[in-house]
């Protein structure tokens, strides 16, 4: 009979340069290794990754698997046949979590009963650290998952963020279901992004409850090229495809522009000029790339209709300008479910843009 309690479920794609600081974290790992398993599935790479992995299994309780097609969803629903245990913490490649990882996890799960959904703390592992402007105003827990500045406690499912989360198994469906096309996807240059959170907004509505613990603690990896300006817009573009797709009623409104409510979308374009004439143009740069993304998505006839009738969706925007604070953002003002792209990658003072 297996003594397997926790299985540790990620995908990869060319992700050979940061599994071994992943794998070697997870060595130390406090927790018996006849008491967890991991199930890694390589998303058809290019790079070293099957050969980084193999090299590790005689080292962890590692099972290795390929799926060709390409997409997370894809590989995470191969991953879901080879769950053991009752509770099933889901991440990424680039982590580096700390030895008491699983056993906090663990713990909580068992502290929190009435919880089924658990998150933990990701804090940042700069390859370099970005510049001043991004540090000061960039919105760090959607660029890069950091969320050091939420509080322990029941949370909105909304808050949950794939690098450092956990589930009861028991809640679990067959798959990794979330709307088709969104999340990673190697063969689209841009994607929707928002897999994480849509997945676990999904299990919210059909009755679990989330819980924010600070203990099982992950450093993200975050590449050099990822606080570079080109990265942010195009990080702040996959965001604004997201945003239809998870936050479809934000599109309710009768009047629109090319899908957008009226007044938002004269907003943007009212910005557009802005973003690329502005000194110091980062931030409206960036949000005017959210409104590319949402512009783009709502001209996509696949992504509303599905998603304008999938309830369970609902309540990302306004839980997140709540619980964490987000005011006074480049672009729209208003209430946060009247704004499109208000609450994403760059923050200001109350009385001016910089």
């Amino acid at each position: 009979m297996s003594n397997v309690k926790v299985t540790i479920l990620f995908s990869t794609y060319n992700g050979a340069k940061t599994l071994p600081s992943m794998l070697d974290a997870l060595c130390a790992s406090t927790l018996p290794k006849d008491e967890w398993k991991i199930v890694a599935v390589d998303n058809n790479s290019k790079d070293d990754t099957s050969k980084v992995l193999k090299s590790y299994q005689d080292r962890l309780p590692l099972e290795v698997y390929f799926e060709p097609k390409q997409g997370k969803q894809h590989a995470l629903t191969l991953g879901f046949r080879h769950l053991e245990g009752d509770l099933v913490i889901l991440t990424d490649d680039d982590v580096i979590p700390e030895p008491d990882w699983i056993e906090q996890f663990v713990a909580l799960a068992n502290e929190q009963q009435e919880f089924a959904i658990f998150g933990g703390l990701i804090m940042p592992e700069w390859e370099e650290k970005p510049g001043p402007l991004l540090m000061k105003y960039g919105h760090l827990g959607i660029l890069y998952a950091l969320n050091d500045d939420l509080p322990e406690g029941p949370i909105s499912a909304a808050l949950i963020s794939g690098p450092n989360s956990a589930f009861r198994r028991s809640i679990l469906g067959p798959g990794y279901i979330v709307h088709d096309g969104l999340g990673p996807d190697a063969t689209i240059a841009q994607f929707p992004m928002g897999e994480d959170t849509a997945f676990a907004m999904r299990l919210e509505r059909n009755g679990a409850r989330a819980f924010h613990s600070q203990r099982p603690k992950v450093r993200h990896i975050v590449r050099k090229g990822y606080v570079e300006e080109g990265w942010v817009l195009r990080r702040g573009e996959r965001y604004g495809m997201g945003l239809v797709i998870i936050r479809p009623n934000l599109f309710d409104s009768k009047a629109k522009i090319r899908g957008l409510p009226i007044g938002s979308a004269l907003s943007w374009l009212v910005m557009a000029p802005a973003s690329f004439i502005s000194e110091e143009p980062s931030p409206k740069r960036t949000s005017f790339q959210i409104a590319l993304g949402t512009i783009g998505e709502t001209g996509n006839p696949a992504s509303i209709p599905e998603a304008a009738n999938d309830t369970e969706r609902h309540g990302l925007f306004s839980d997140r300008c709540r619980q964490m604070r987000v005011l006074h953002h480049v672009g729209v003002a208003g209430k946060c479910s009247d704004m499109i792209g208000k609450t994403i990658i760059f923050r200001s003072s109350r009385d001016r843009w910089i």
